[in-house]
């Protein structure tokens, strides 16, 4: 995406660059929002805005300021507190695109990359144990972070159905390269940070039940999650840059 960039996503919402290190999407009306990030993640019923965030992570140390730093972060841009934040050190302007038909009506995913540091084999040997609450766990540059819009009502269960789609393009794409982990001999399948928030509308009068692989809508997840992973790949997410993964 291009800084200023509007690409209409759900019913009159579109997803926009406000700025070089901020893609989001602000909403019209209360959308249904799943979603493993850490600042605001889980389901929320009736979400004001999701959005991917480019910061340094040399920039936080603590829980505290990792909480100011969202907030501010927010603030700056206008943006609800209750905005679902997704964050990375990948540069957002080489994310990639992908736009399918989910049977009469669009499914888009909006996929940023880096794994030049944080590539991780699922079963690599654990880097840390669980910090005690109100502590902070620092992280390595990289991450995948998939933001999928599906303009449709789609169930709860269905939605988090769309997380296990996401890990297996995921994982396929970054296999069929070759990548490997940065903490053994093995191919990588993700980032030890990766994440994905799946946001859906509730007004649609299009209603599935499953995002099965066999399904239309899984299909089209499959497919759009894919190609704009294989772009933010192909557009330096295996490249280093100064300051972090690009």
């Amino acid at each position: 995406m291009r800084a200023g960039e509007r690409i209409p996503v759900i019913e009159g919402d579109c997803l926009q660059m406000l700025a070089a290190e901020v893609a989001c999407a602000r909403f019209a009306r209360p959308r249904r929002v799943v979603s493993d990030t850490c600042w605001n993640g889980g389901f929320q019923i009736e979400a004001e805005a999701v959005a991917n965030h480019q910061m340094r992570p040399e920039e936080v140390q603590s829980a505290q300021a990792f909480q100011q730093y969202c907030r501010d972060l927010l603030g700056l841009h206008q943006l609800p507190a209750t905005t679902v934040l997704q964050l990375t050190a990948a540069r957002l302007l080489d994310g990639g695109l992908g736009r399918e038909d989910g049977g009469g009506f669009p499914v888009t995913a909006l996929v940023t990359a880096g794994v030049s540091h944080n590539a991780v084999w699922a079963g690599d040997a654990a880097g840390y144990e669980e910090v005690a609450a109100g502590e902070y766990q620092g992280w390595a540059p990289g991450t995948i972070n998939s933001m999928i819009f599906i303009d449709a009502d789609v169930a709860c269960e269905a939605m988090l159905h769309g997380f296990t789609v996401v890990a297996e393009c995921k994982a396929d794409e970054i296999l069929r390269r070759g990548i490997r982990s940065h903490y053994s001999d093995a191919l990588a399948t993700g980032t030890g940070t990766d994440t994905t928030t799946i946001v859906c509308n509730p007004f649609s009068l299009h209603k599935r039940a499953t995002a099965s692989t066999h399904s239309r809508l899984g299909m089209a997840i499959a497919r759009a999650v894919r190609s704009a992973l294989s772009q933010a790949l192909a557009a330096g997410g295996q490249e280093m840059a100064a300051g972090g993964d690009v």
